[in-house]
């Protein structure tokens, strides 16, 4: 009898876990009542209608990460040392947060910030740029109408604990998905976002690029020509205001002016690269050069591998030589904070990310590869350890499990 017993007390415990489950996929409804009525429907099993203990959260086997894609990995900007994620996920290790969430320095969710229901719509995330003004607020981009039951259009700006910033206004928004936001790094507040759309707030822009103010209002001196920006948007560090970014048709590459105009001191040449641009870096040591990644073979004539690195005047430094392996990838550059020089960049070998020295060849040192498929987005950990946090697909990293993101060391060990 008390075999029994048993046997129905789990078969009651699976039945309502499903159900449960399928209430939150929407596949089934549930009424009013808090479910009593639920928790007795069995009662012809049992002696005695007992509550049974609460259904275990969905998605068990992500418990250790992101149940969806992570698109984009930024560390905050205020000195914490947490770092916000985006992607095409709901939840993270058992909690519910759809689109976007802040995780602690330890991998934990940050519980102080809220963000309810999240994203709606498609509800895919595909930019997080943390604010530049210490505020710990963050930009979010990517193909979205709705946001904690609030209408924004592919665009948002959210506070430090999760509230819409209702002081950034986006009006309707954008008619189709942004890719990228770069908040500007000139104390202005102003906003770069590049992406698929043709108007903004009612306004018919010409370009995938538009810059905004720090209230959400329409720029009307940054005035760039078609077919600029959708794909990568990177800031100058001089101190110009200028910008880099790409376009579909050669020279694929552009510096930018503060005012929209192509900045001539930049010459990317006639030709350019003669195929796609995916990424741009300006590298951080001071130099004024750049690295860009993507599915392009040469550059103005010269071979290069589906990465570069460029001078700050558009030619192409020969001192950076790569081996052959990075046409058609690109989807990240992330330079080293460690003084080396390095960058970390993915390659076309499945499930491949790769440490290259400052002259372009594979640091050794580096433990390269172990993604069970491959990555999508990197950045730097803020907390000085030099870690790597790396996003994308991914379920395991060398055979260890990861769901779609993980915190590796400089020589390519995870961090748990």
């Amino acid at each position: 009898m008390a075999m029994k017993i048993l046997h129905i007390k789990w078969f009651r415990q699976v039945l309502l876990a499903s159900i449960y489950i399928l209430g939150v996929l929407g596949i089934v409804g549930s009424g009013g009542g808090g479910g009593g009525d639920l928790d007795c429907a069995l009662d012809g099993f049992l002696d005695d209608c007992v509550d049974p203990p609460a259904p275990p959260p969905p998605f068990q086997g992500d418990a250790i990460g992101f149940n969806g894609r992570v698109n984009s990995i930024s560390p905050a900007l205020d000195g914490s040392d947490d770092v916000y994620v985006g992607g095409e996920f709901f939840i993270y290790k058992n909690s519910f947060t759809r689109g976007i969430a802040r995780l602690n320095n330890d991998g934990s969710l940050d519980m102080g910030f809220i963000t309810g229901p999240g994203f709606s719509g498609v509800g895919v995330v595909n930019s997080v740029a943390p604010a530049t003004d210490g505020s710990g607020d963050v930009y979010v981009g990517g193909r979205f109408t709705d946001y904690n039951g609030s209408a924004v259009n592919y665009i948002a700006r959210l506070n430090l604990d999760g509230t819409l910033d209702a002081a950034f206004d986006s009006g309707i928004g954008f008619d189709s998905s942004v890719s990228i936001i770069a908040p500007a790094t000139d104390g202005s507040g102003d906003v770069y976002v590049g992406g698929a759309f043709t108007s903004y707030n009612s306004t018919a822009v010409s370009s995938g690029l538009i810059r905004l103010n720090a209230d959400g209002s329409l720029d009307a001196g940054f005035n760039v020509g078609s077919g600029w920006g959708e794909d990568s948007v990177a800031l100058a560090n001089d101190g110009s205001g200028d910008v880099y970014v790409t376009s579909v048709t050669a020279p694929r590459i552009a510096r930018l002016n503060d005012d929209g105009s192509i900045d001539t001191g930049f010459d990317a040449g006639t030709s350019g690269f003669n195929h796609d641009v995916r990424s741009i870096t300006v590298a951080i040591d001071g130099s004024g050069d750049i690295y860009v990644a993507g599915s392009f073979t040469e550059y103005n004539g010269m071979s290069t591998n589906g990465i570069a690195r460029l001078n700050s005047n558009g030619s192409m430094d020969t001192g950076f030589i790569t081996e052959s392996g990075f046409v058609g990838r690109g989807a990240f550059i992330t330079p080293a904070t460690d003084g080396s020089g390095d960058i970390y960049t993915d390659s076309n070998v499945r499930g491949d990310i790769v440490r290259l020295n400052e002259d372009g060849s594979r640091d050794v040192d580096f433990a390269r590869g172990g993604f069970s498929s491959s990555p999508s987005s990197a950045a730097l950990a803020s907390d000085g350890s030099n870690d790597v946090y790396v996003g994308g697909i991914f379920s395991s990293y060398k055979s260890t499990p990861a769901a779609r993101m993980v915190r590796i060391t400089s020589r390519g060990v995870i961090v748990r």
